[in-house]
């Protein structure tokens, strides 16, 4: 039935370009899974340890991790093209590369969620892949967020956030400044008026250090959305947090999402205000700060700065 639905999903999607309605149905699938697990009460099973230090800090390994891990990699494989996948259960996957074609590197971050997903909280759940060619430019990318059903994707077209209803897209809009307008989102150029976002549900590796460090940076926002990875990006893209600050965020929660807030026109760079590059190592880790605007992201990297002269 999977198969079916796939293919009609990209029946439907064809008004896009090929790999952008195959990237579109493939998150659109891994939705499904997680939700179809959630209502089996099943996929919070451990099946797997990470070994090594890569993510010594959330070793376990789900069902719903590797389910959808694998749905992704048997699309790819179908497929019939060039890949290297640089997921974060796999690690780092050659596919068809005997196949001619050029090759395409995909990042993904199968199932982001699993704490919260073994525990029954349902929420901050999302899955997301995203495509870039062989020198490691973005050529499109997908974040689902499984509660909602919406996906937001990006493609040198821009950014856009899609309602997924069943094999179709029944709404979709274009995140950019104007979007951000309507909805009564207007950029907020002082921290003391603003909100933040940044990853601190694990206190030991992340809500600790980041409030030991960067205590003067935090203080002034008005709100603290302690959530991250990859749809941090989308939250700046559409204007809901006004900064996604990604403090040590593993490299697939990084350059599966990032595509979109960089096509969303809002501002991008890592903590020293260099443009952030994707690469061939799944287990980097990286700094990284989105805002929604350019006075803001000022700010924020000035204070940055401070903390971290201290």
């Amino acid at each position: 039935m999977s198969d079916v639905i796939f293919k009609k999903r990209l029946e439907n999607f064809s008004d896009k370009p090929e790999i952008l309605a195959r990237n579109l149905a493939m998150v659109a699938e891994g939705l499904d899974i997680v939700n179809e697990l959630s209502e089996k009460n099943i996929g919070w099973e451990e099946v797997e340890k990470r070994l090594g230090e890569y993510k010594n800090w959330d070793p376990d390994i789900l069902k719903v991790d590797k389910d959808t891990e694998n749905t992704y990699r048997r699309r790819l494989e179908e497929w019939g093209k060039p890949f290297v996948l640089l997921s974060e259960e796999a690690g780092r996957i050659e596919i068809n590369t005997d196949k001619p074609g050029d090759l395409l590197y995909v990042v993904c971050d199968p199932f982001d969620g699993s704490y919260l997903f073994k525990h029954g909280i349902k929420d901050f759940w999302y899955s997301s892949v995203a495509f870039y060619d062989k020198d490691f430019n973005p050529v499109c990318c997908c974040v689902g967020d499984c509660v909602s059903g919406k996906i937001a994707y990006a493609d040198k077209n821009g950014a856009f956030l899609a309602d997924i209803d069943g094999e179709k897209i029944s709404k979709e809009v274009k995140l950019d400044k104007k979007y951000r307008q309507q909805m009564g989102r207007n950029d907020v150029t002082d921290m003391d008026g603003a909100s933040i976002e940044s990853y601190a549900m694990k206190p030991k590796k992340f809500l600790v250090p980041l409030v030991d460090k960067y205590r003067d940076l935090l203080l002034p926002f008005k709100f603290f959305l302690p959530n991250g990875g990859p749809y941090g990006f989308a939250d700046v893209a559409e204007g809901k947090i006004d900064v996604y600050f990604a403090m040590k965020q593993p490299f697939v929660d990084v350059f599966s999402g990032i595509f979109i807030a960089e096509q969303a026109e809002v501002i991008v760079t890592d903590f020293k205000g260099n443009k952030v590059k994707c690469s061939d190592n799944v287990k980097t880790v990286l700094d990284v700060v989105v805002s929604t605007n350019s006075v803001l992201h000022e700010k924020i990297l000035k204070k940055i700065q401070e903390c971290e002269s201290k």
